[in-house]
Order: structure tokens, then C-alpha cells, then sequence
């Protein structure tokens, strides 16, 4: 690519969604292994198959993953409409939080109810799944990154500039 050439920005905008998917699946990780430290419990305390974890975490990483893309075709479309203002999304982080949060806990309790063969058990794992700090910290993780995610987004300006090393800047 030459040094003049325009880059399309919706390229730009997903490469930087699936970044920020990334960053999200790394700080659930790490916050899991924190919280399993200071609380001295574990993420799924009931006996359970060994993909019921790494399924629940799956569905939120998908719902994320969905949120930041459809946010960062969004913003992409109002900039080329010529809407440059940049404004922080609450409601569409707390929108993704949410989703999140839902989706780790339904998608843990079907799951559960289906390994049991009792349909009264995916109310019973979701509730419980609900108390527990390892769900607040995927919703909480969400929301943040769905936001700091617009935002760089929305900073980045017409032409987003690669970061330099430091033997590159002038």
C-alpha cells in the first residue's frame, strides 16, 4: 500500500473490533483467575462437564463481538455521513453488559439442564449464577470495553494513524 493511498475506514473499524474482542477475552480471563484467588472459589462450582465454562464465556465473547461490530459499522456510516461528534454510548455499554451477563448465564443453565435431563435446573444454575461475582465481572468487562471501543472509534478521526515505536517518531 502506498503512503498516499486512502484505507477504507470499515476495515480499519472491524480490525479494531476484533482487537477490542480480544482485549475482552483477556481481561475475562485474567479477572477469573482474580477473583477465583481472593474469593477461593471456583468459576463453576458445580460438577459439571469441563465445557460449561469455556461455553458460557464463548456466548458472551460472541454477544460482545456482535455489539462492537454492528457499533463500529454504525459509527463508520455516521462519519461518512459527515457526523464527526463523538459521544460516549452508556446505554449501548450497559446494553452489551446486559447481553453479556444474559447470555453466560441462560446459555450455562440450558446447558446444565440438558447434561441433567431436568428442565428445573436451568432457573436454578441462572440464579445461582447471578449471585456469584464471575457474572458481574462479564458484564461489567463488557460494558467497559463496548465503550472505551466507541469512543476510540469515535477519536480516531478521519485517517486513524498507526501507533509508533519509539525509534519512529521524529
Amino acid at each position: 500500500m502506498e503512503p498516499g493511498e486512502a484505507r477504507d475506514p470499515r476495515l480499519i473499524a472491524l480490525a479494531q473490533a476484533a482487537f477490542a474482542v480480544a482485549l475482552y477475552l483477556a481481561l475475562v480471563v485474567a479477572c477469573f483467575g482474580i477473583l477465583s484467588l481472593l474469593t477461593d472459589t471456583d468459576v463453576i462450582d458445580v460438577d459439571a462437564s469441563l465445557l460449561l465454562g469455556p461455553s458460557m464465556v464463548a456466548t458472551s465473547i460472541v454477544i460482545v463481538a456482535l455489539r462492537l461490530v454492528g457499533a463500529a459499522v454504525h459509527l463508520v456510516q455516521e462519519r461518512e455521513r459527515g457526523d464527526l461528534a463523538v459521544r460516549v454510548p452508556l446505554g449501548g455499554g450497559l446494553l452489551t453488559g446486559l447481553g453479556a451477563l444474559v447470555g453466560y448465564v441462560v446459555i450455562g443453565g440450558m446447558l446444565r439442564a440438558v447434561a441433567l435431563r431436568d428442565p428445573g435446573v436451568l432457573l436454578e444454575f441462572a440464579l445461582h449464577e447471578l449471585l456469584r461475582p464471575y457474572s458481574l465481572a462479564i458484564g461489567v468487562l463488557a460494558a467497559l470495553v463496548h465503550i472505551s471501543f466507541v469512543v476510540m472509534i469515535g477519536l480516531g478521526g478521519d485517517d486513524p494513524k498507526r501507533p509508533l515505536w519509539p525509534w519512529e517518531k521524529d
